[in-house]
């Protein structure tokens, strides 16, 4: 007994009984899905201008690159593959708003004919709805912050937004940041209202200086020539490319002024941006993940256009629609989403504010060429198409490209000329195949051309109006 009693003493009382664990939740049947959260859900859209795809981490070539992107990446829908239908700014922008190509949704220049025939102001028709108005009606508080120049208020990129910063031309996102920070942590505590967020910098821009304490020739020590990688430097270039354009059909060119070792120093600059660009985005993606905006919002990031350097003889963008120009990332973040997606199928830009309707379960905008990518992304159908992009760059270019599957035509609008390139087999559009594969370059002709005949704004009015070397977007 004595023995028991010891044993009993020195034996720890049985554990009261516990509460059964619950289960961890269940993901989302549908992880594109969210009309039964639309009234609380954000729509965050990150822009960063004249970003190429193929210089950041998100490029196989690149893999070490832009950390910042490459976080984004592991909780988002990676498209590889994404074009732009323009190769500048101010229509490129607004095809993303509006889901229409430049020439239907009309924003083509920063000028237009005017009644005297005169070149005025443009902006966008009062009749053209975009994506911001549309989802500020919807009940979406909206607000911007920009970097000015091609994102302005006056070509109509502030409607529907209550707050829209655009007081720094060619502003980055050391200046868009701050404010827009501040008014995501207010927004953030309070949660009055759902918000759609536009967050843009042109931090990679040739017009974007570096910061001050970098030195642009510290970047090429081995560099040995002229150029000092500043902003007036990159205009003054840049004018000199386009008035080699005498006649039409003439490439913007600056053959002769520029040695591959020039280019060479230029991309280190643009390189160097895009370092302290994914570094400051990275501020932002911090701040979601901080105040949990992250997890409450669909998140995109795009670029509205690339950037040359001599690839095809020249330097900036907006005159050609080569793949450095119209290359660009794009993702999206959906909330709850913790793993990643890679698409490498050829894709939209102007797919995307239909994309984040989709999944809020908001009608799509009637007329526009831009469709939801979610179909696609749930195995139904394939990636909308056609792939199609346009210039008419200040009134020196009239371009117009095609893509299907691995074949893209580049027509040239004042004089005819065609390009034919098969990106697989010549990614970086060495190699002309219009007179080797006459019928596949007489059928992307005849489908493009076509698709011209929708558009809301001829060429024809434009031709031989060349604008006068001016600072551009």
């Amino acid at each position: 007994m004595m023995l028991l009693a010891l044993w009993l003493a020195c034996t720890d009382p049985p554990a009261p009984p516990t509460a059964p664990v619950a289960p961890p939740a269940a993901p989302q049947a549908d992880p594109y899905d969210w009309k039964a959260r639309a009234g609380d859900l954000d729509i965050i859209v990150i822009s960063m201008d004249c970003l190429r795809y193929d210089r950041t981490g998100l490029s196989p070539q690149f893999p070490d690159r832009t950390p910042n992107l490459r976080a984004f990446a592991e909780q988002a829908v990676v498209f590889h593959a994404a074009q732009s239908a323009a190769a500048w700014t101010v229509p490129g922008h607004m095809s993303i708003w509006t889901a229409r190509l430049p020439s239907r949704h009309g924003l083509v220049n920063k000028l237009a004919p005017g009644p005297d025939e005169k070149l005025v102001d443009a902006a966008l028709a009062a009749d053209v709805p975009t994506w911001p108005e549309t989802f500020a009606a919807a009940g979406w508080a909206a607000a911007a912050f920009t970097g000015d120049a091609g994102v302005s208020k006056r070509f109509g990129y502030g409607r529907g937004f209550t707050t829209f910063l655009d007081d720094r031309k060619f502003g980055g996102m050391d200046h868009s940041g701050p404010p827009a920070m501040e008014w995501l942590r207010a927004q953030s505590a309070s949660r009055d209202n759902r918000f759609l967020l536009f967050f843009h910098g042109y931090d990679v821009h040739g017009q974007a200086p570096l910061p001050p304490g970098v030195d642009a020739r510290s970047l090429q020590p081995a560099y040995k020539g002229p150029l000092d990688g500043g902003i007036e430097e990159q205009g003054r270039y840049r004018e000199q490319a386009l008035q080699a354009i005498k006649k039409p059909g003439d490439p913007a060119s600056l053959a002769g002024k520029l040695s591959p070792e020039d280019a060479a120093f230029l991309l280190a600059v643009y390189d160097k941006k895009t370092e302290i660009a994914d570094a400051r985005m990275g501020q932002m993606l911090a701040l979601l993940k901080e105040t949990g905006a992250w997890d409450n919002a669909i998140v995109a990031l795009v670029s509205d256009h690339g950037e040359e350097f001599m690839e095809h003889g020249a330097i900036d963008h907006g005159y050609s629609l080569y793949e450095e120009q119209l290359h660009v990332p794009m993702m999206i973040h959906f909330p709850e989403q913790k793993t990643r997606r890679d698409v490498p199928e050829p894709v939209r830009t102007l797919d995307l504010f239909p994309t984040l309707a989709d999944a809020l379960g908001l009608p799509q905008i009637p007329g526009t060429d831009g469709a939801s990518l979610l179909p696609f992304l749930r195995g139904q159908s394939p990636p909308p198409g056609p792939l199609i992009a346009e210039s008419d760059y200040r009134l020196f270019v009239h371009l117009r490209a095609i893509r299907k599957g691995d074949y893209k035509l580049i027509l040239d609008l004042s004089d005819g000329k065609k390009e034919l390139y098969n990106l697989r087999a010549d990614p970086g559009e060495q190699r002309d195949l219009s007179a080797a594969e006459p019928k596949i370059a007489y059928e992307l002709e005849q489908e493009l051309r076509a698709e011209l005949l929708k558009a809301q704004i001829s060429p024809e009015q434009f031709l031989g109006r060349a604008e006068a070397p001016i600072t551009v977007y």
